[in-house]
This record gives structure tokens, C-alpha cells and sequence, in this order.
């Protein structure tokens, strides 16, 4: 494995360089998919055969080393800085753009558990960033992985000395990319409020995004921030001409075991943060594993030991006023 992995990380690093200088021949985004998805199994069965809990270790600072030591010694540095590299290069690629993009995403997602803190500081702004390169057919899995996938494991880490940890901080950023780059005021809606769920002061970051970001992105950020914080002065302006978000705007995140009955129709309610349980119903999707009401019954059935939990579904409606009863 140990041969084979340092070939397919000399092909990226190859790609990567015929894509900087237009070398021949270039390469396809599906030749560069096909790589990625190689890494992606590879760190996803050996994530399998690890007994421990990695992704509630990743949640910590302090158990570093101790996630860091289940694995093999494999270069995942390297990894990521191949898949950085390739980001940097995406305008070159002609063909195929789209299976590259859907590739890059789920590396990224099943390399995370397998990072130093340094780097999983950076993933939320690098997936998000993707979004300038990437087509706008990928936007809503660039959301998506976000959402479900990179923030709640990285934003809400805990560093051993205390201080907020740099992913957290990098949230305006990552705000303002996906407002600047996505015109789909539901991708805005659905980032924002997985991050009013995750992180508690994130309304300083939207006012962040109001002062200093691109004019797409503030006009956004005003109206949501007005949306979801709404005045204690319900007559103070006229809110319905804010926004109007519709439910149905929203693309419902679906059931991802691989043999659900409704795949592609059932929207997931439950999740389980089981790796292993994860990896072996959703063979090709990294955890944790979202799933319908229905899979997760029958998948609980036949391991009542696991928990699921649910899951945050977008807000219905919001209120036209304050409802903090300490504020009046």
C-alpha cells in the first residue's frame, strides 16, 4: 500500500504541474477523479479498521497524537497539500470538471479525520474557497459538505490551551466566500443556520461579512442578519422586503446508505457517528453516515447498540420579532 500511495501522490503532483504549465498531454478532470477516488477507499478502509472513535477524538486538541498514532504512517500532509495544489489549478481542466469536483470534495472529507490540528484548522476555508473554481452545478455539495461534514468537526474543536481555534475564526471567510460565489440565497441560509447551531457568537461574524466583504456578499449578509436577528422594533422597517425564504427552496440532504429503498428521495433525519458502521452501508460516502427514518430503524435493529441522532432540519419559520423574553 505503502509503494502504491506514494506512486498515486507522485501522479497528483504530476497532474498539478502539467496543469500550471499547459504541459501535453493534459490531463482530464475524470484521469484526476479516478486518482482522487483511489485515496478516498484507501483512507476510508483504513479509517475501518480503527476500533477507537476517531471523529470524536478530532473534536479535541489534546487527543492529537493519540488519532494520529491509529493510523498507518502515511503521508497525509501530502496529501493535502496535493489537493491544495490542484485547487490552485482548476481553470486548466476542460474536461470533466465536474467528476473532479465531486471527487476533490469527498477526499477532502475522508482525509480530515487523519490531519494535524494545523491542517484541519484550514479545511472549512479550503472546501470552501472551492466554490470560485468549481461549477456552479458543485455548489450545493460544497455546501452540503460543509454543513454535514467539515464544520461540525473542525469550528468546534477544543485547543489545549482554550482560545477559540483558527477554523473557528476563520468563519467570516468562509461566509463570505460562499455569499460572494453562490447567488442561491437557500446555500446562505442553510451555511448560516448550521453555523448559528455550531457556533454561538457567529452573529459577529456576519457583521464582519457586512464591514468588509464584496458587495454581493454584504448585501447577503445584511439581509440575513436582519432575517434571523430579527429587530426588537417590529415596525421599525418593513422586513418583508428583506427576504422571503421559502422551505422549498432548500435541496433536502438525502438518505446516504448505499441500498436504501428510496435512494435519492428520502431525506435523512437520523445520524450516526459510528465509523465503522458508517463506512460498511455507505461504502464510498466518509462519516459520519445521515439517514432516513426508515434506514435508520432497520440498521438499528440489527445493531441496537448504536446510537443515532437527529439531525437539524432548516428552519420553517422565523419569527417577526424578538422572542428573548430578557430582552424586554
Amino acid at each position: 500500500m505503502l509503494i502504491r500511495n506514494s506512486l498515486k501522490l507522485t501522479s497528483l503532483h504530476d497532474y498539478y504541474q502539467r496543469l500550471l504549465h499547459g504541459s501535453q498531454p493534459v490531463p482530464s478532470g475524470l484521469d484526476m477523479a479516478n486518482t482522487l477516488k483511489f485515496f478516498s477507499q484507501m483512507l476510508l478502509s483504513l479509517l475501518k479498521e480503527v476500533h477507537e472513535s476517531p471523529l470524536e477524538m478530532v473534536k479535541s486538541q489534546k487527543y492529537d497524537a493519540e488519532r494520529m498514532a491509529l493510523y498507518p504512517n502515511l503521508d497525509y500532509k501530502q496529501l493535502y497539500n496535493a489537493l491544495t495544489q490542484l485547487i490552485d489549478v482548476v481553470s486548466s481542466i476542460h474536461i470533466g470538471l465536474q467528476a473532479f469536483g465531486q471527487a476533490l470534495l469527498q477526499c477532502l472529507a475522508c482525509l480530515l479525520p487523519f490531519l494535524d490540528h494545523d491542517l484541519i484548522d484550514n479545511v472549512a476555508y479550503l472546501t470552501a474557497s472551492s466554490i470560485s473554481v468549481l461549477p456552479m452545478e458543485l455548489h450545493q455539495d460544497i455546501v452540503n459538505y460543509l454543513c454535514y461534514y467539515i464544520l461540525p468537526f473542525t469550528i468546534t474543536r477544543k485547543t489545549e490551551d482554550g482560545t477559540e481555534n483558527a477554523a473557528s475564526q476563520s468563519i467570516a471567510a468562509v461566509i463570505m466566500m460562499i455569499f460572494q460565489y453562490s447567488s442561491n440565497p437557500a446555500h446562505h441560509c442553510q451555511l448560516l443556520e448550521c453555523l448559528m447551531a455550531l457556533k454561538p457568537g457567529v452573529v459577529k461574524d456576519i457583521l464582519c461579512v457586512v464591514a468588509y466583504g464584496t458587495a454581493p456578499a454584504r448585501a447577503s449578509a445584511a439581509k440575513l442578519l436582519f432575517y434571523y436577528w430579527p429587530s426588537f422594533n417590529p415596525n421599525l422597517f418593513d422586513r418583508r422586503a428583506v427576504l422571503v425564504k421559502f422551505a422549498n427552496d432548500l435541496a433536502p440532504f438525502v438518505c446516504q446508505r448505499d441500498s436504501c429503498p428510496n435512494a435519492g428521495n428520502a431525506e435523512a433525519g437520523k445520524v450516526c457517528y459510528d465509523h465503522r458502521i458508517s463506512i460498511t452501508f455507505a461504502t464510498e460516502t466518509p462519516p459520519p453516515m445521515y439517514l432516513c427514518i426508515e434506514c435508520a430503524n432497520e440498521i438499528h435493529r440489527a445493531h441496537p447498540n448504536q446510537l443515532f441522532y437527529d439531525i437539524l432540519h432548516p428552519m420553517q419559520q422565523v419569527s417577526m420579532i424578538c422572542e428573548n423574553k430578557v430582552s424586554h
